[in-house]
């Protein structure tokens, strides 16, 4: 089953309001996105009925007006609901704004107070509309097909030419987008509960009797639009003389020819066009499933180097516990320890120092994989602060409130600012470094903490706290047509 066949019965009806005039088949379209468009007007209007009236019968006489042109949609249902969104914005006035910025606030202070789904959507609907149009516009259709209009994953992949699992994997990913928008705006949700307030009343039946009256007004703006047109037409061949008659049959005759011969090379084109749309549809899903399968291949690998990292927190913990037991046996024997070894008493100190190295390594780690994913949704760039990529970094990788001393963006700089591609050895080249070296515990000399452009992140230590030469040995060296070495730390 294609795209074009699984949109062909709405197409079908404008097609057929367009070419006949029919006013059952507008209707019917308008009974069918008439919940979709209401809902979305509300919301935007402040729970308004008579003002989301109105900007419902605003976007279907639009559509009426510009059926012709919608025959050819991918998606109407994100067409109207883009629409619905621009004609609130210009309804909505500065009063209104004030209102919703006010309810926002309060929404705000409320987040974390009630677990009631019907408040959890009170907060949600004067902010959904805003973040749902900060999408992607293929990541928008995904959420409006599949919790807005209910279709199955099936059906969301025939609309937006994926398979079935290359659309679930769509859909969650934008679901997951929209979660990061609303949590800026202080909606805090899981992305669970986000889908269970759009599951519920996002889409809400419109008023009774609403979807008649658009539909007259509608057709009405539609039917004269077009009376206008064949009115100019028949004064513009009204037989004032015989002569003009002739004259004008003859013109007609001629133009109706010139359009009958591009008419058919346009179905040519067309013809042409189909073909290579189908074939970029195919490649397209092939190169989406291949991402899908890379998608997972990085989270397998996250998982394996958080293993990783574990298990040598474990050997490190045994080694110390190792050189406790060996400092004990020593004390019995009447041995002093020896100055590098650290004995029972220096546990909890040693235990904590520890315990700060893994969390800058963590923390360094995990932003050097923010640093990396921005650039790699932002044309191969870098970031020039942490507050751009913040919304890359890992939920839990910044939460040490068991530490004293836990690591933040404060104790770090990015030191690059490049393009990724660029880079000609990602697991040597560094993009941020800790500001200020620390201490060594027990022992001399200072230690710091970088991230590099691989995602990963290593601690390095020097006997005097001078850093330049590993900084000049790791400072990320740019590929030779680029004739350049990497920004540098500022």
């Amino acid at each position: 089953m294609t795209q074009e066949s699984a949109m062909s019965e709405e197409a079908e009806l404008l097609r057929r309001y367009v070419e006949e005039r029919s006013a059952a088949a507008f209707e019917e379209v308008v009974r069918r996105n008439l919940n979709l468009v209401h809902s979305a007007a509300i919301r935007q209007v402040g729970g308004n009925p008579a003002a989301a009236a109105d900007i419902a019968q605003a976007v279907f006489t639009e559509l009426a007006c510009q059926a012709n042109r919608l025959t050819r949609h991918p998606a109407l249902v994100g067409w109207l609901y883009t629409t619905t969104h621009r004609m609130a914005a210009r309804y909505v006035r500065d009063e209104t704004r004030r209102r919703r910025r006010e309810h926002e606030a309060h929404a705000m202070q409320e987040t974390h107070r009630s677990t009631d789904p019907e408040a959890d959507w009170n907060r949600l609907a004067p902010v959904l509309d805003e973040a749902m149009h900060e999408l992607a516009e293929a990541d928008r259709n995904a959420l409006l097909l599949r919790h807005f209009q209910q279709c199955p994953y099936a059906e969301v992949g025939v609309q937006l030419g994926l398979s079935e699992n290359a659309a679930r994997m769509r859909v969650d990913r934008a679901l997951e987008r929209l979660r990061k928008h609303l949590a800026r705006r202080g909606i805090t949700s899981t992305a669970s509960a986000v889908v269970l307030a759009l599951n519920g009343p996002a889409v809400a039946a419109a008023p009774s009797g609403l979807a008649a009256n658009i539909s007259a007004g509608a057709l009405a703006a539609g039917a004269l639009t077009a009376s206008t047109l064949g009115l100019l037409s028949l004064v513009s061949s009204t037989p004032f003389k015989v002569g003009a008659v002739v004259l004008g049959c003859a013109l007609l005759s001629t133009g109706l020819l010139v359009q009958r011969q591009s008419l058919q090379r346009l179905r040519v084109e067309q013809a042409s066009l189909k073909e290579q749309l189908a074939e970029q549809s195919a490649a397209l899903g092939d190169a989406q499933t291949l991402a899908a399968q890379k998608d997972a291949e990085l989270a397998a690998s996250r998982e394996s180097l958080d293993e990783l990292l574990r298990l040598r927190g474990e050997v490190a913990q045994f080694r110390r516990e190792v050189l406790d037991l060996r400092a004990e046996n020593q004390l019995l024997k009447g041995v002093k320890p020896a100055a590098d070894q650290p004995t029972p008493a220096d546990k909890q100190e040693w235990e904590a120092a520890k315990q700060r190295g893994i969390a800058k390594m963590t923390f360094a780690r995990a932003w050097a994989q923010a640093l990396i994913d921005y650039a790699v949704e932002h044309g191969g760039m870098f970031p020039s602060s942490f507050d751009d990529a913040r919304v890359y970094f890992i939920a839990g990788a910044g939460d040490f409130h068991e530490l004293t001393e836990a690591p933040s963006e404060q104790d770090f700089e990015i030191v690059f600012r490049g393009q990724l591609a660029q880079i000609a050895d990602p697991e040597t080249a560094m993009v941020l470094r800790e500001r200020v070296p620390f201490a060594n515990f027990r022992r001399p000399g200072y230690s710091r903490t970088y991230g590099m452009a691989n995602g990963q992140a290593l601690i390095t230590s020097t006997d005097d706290g001078n850093f330049d030469v590993f900084e000049r040995k790791h400072q990320p060296v740019l590929k030779p047509e680029s004739g350049e070495v990497g920004s540098g730390p500022e």
